[in-house]
């Protein structure tokens, strides 16, 4: 399935950068460690590249993706996706069946949704991003305190639960925002502002997203 996935999401976000102008390829992208637009395709690539050449040192960490931009810096929208394109088949023979942990192609879902957020776009269609929020929407309640539980609730009604106690949390909220969270694209005041009763702890918030918390508003595109 994540083959298919990222193939798909390669796809996309290949024909949206084939359309893009020089001014929208250097606004700054939110959440990222300060890339533009041309950036993120520069590290999207790279990371298919090193996927391909087994290049891994560092991965997937800072300087490992920090690596991908720098190389790539002076390279045209057409040089990163034909280079992109020649990786992707090693990445995808490389996924595994179903989302266990960090990936290319979860990655690739991540980028995507901020290249809307960064272009004023709208939101990523749900069935592309869906299986990843089936798969992490657990992650919040795993780290909970044994005395707590956490229920979540999308707006479809799909509901992930963490725990047994009597002393439940639960948090009823969109879907999409509920995987921009968990990806550690809102930040804890926007997270805190769901609909949660009773409150969350700051643990819980802070808690939230997978790689970290973050204290900077992102944007919310529309529907």
């Amino acid at each position: 399935m994540l083959d298919a996935i990222y193939r798909a999401t390669r796809a996309r976000i290949s024909e949206l950068a084939e359309g893009l102008s020089g001014s929208q390829l250097r606004l700054p992208v939110p959440a990222t460690p300060g890339w533009s637009v041309h950036e993120v395709l520069a590290h999207l690539t790279g990371g298919a590249a090193d996927a391909r050449a087994q290049r891994l040192d560092g991965a997937p960490g800072p300087s490992w993706t920090a690596r991908h931009v720098a190389e790539r810096r002076d390279r045209t929208v057409g040089e990163l996706l034909k280079e992109w394109e020649l990786a992707s088949p090693a990445v995808e023979a490389s996924l595994p069946e179903r989302f266990a942990g960090p990936n290319l192609a979860a990655d690739a879902i991540c980028h995507e949704a901020d290249l809307h957020e960064a272009l004023g776009l709208g939101r990523v269609d749900r069935e592309h991003w869906q299986p990843f929020l089936d798969a992490m929407g657990h992650l919040p309640g795993r780290r909970l305190p044994e005395a707590e539980s956490l229920v979540i609730t999308d707006e479809l009604g799909r509901e992930w639960r963490c725990g047994s106690d009597d002393a439940v949390t639960e948090l009823r909220a969109d879907g999409y925002e509920l995987l921009r969270g968990l990806l550690s694209r809102r930040s804890r005041r926007q997270i805190a502002g769901w609909d949660w009763s009773p409150a969350p702890s700051p643990q819980l918030v802070d808690g939230f997203g997978v790689f970290g918390h973050r204290d900077d508003d992102q944007p919310i595109p529309g529907r």
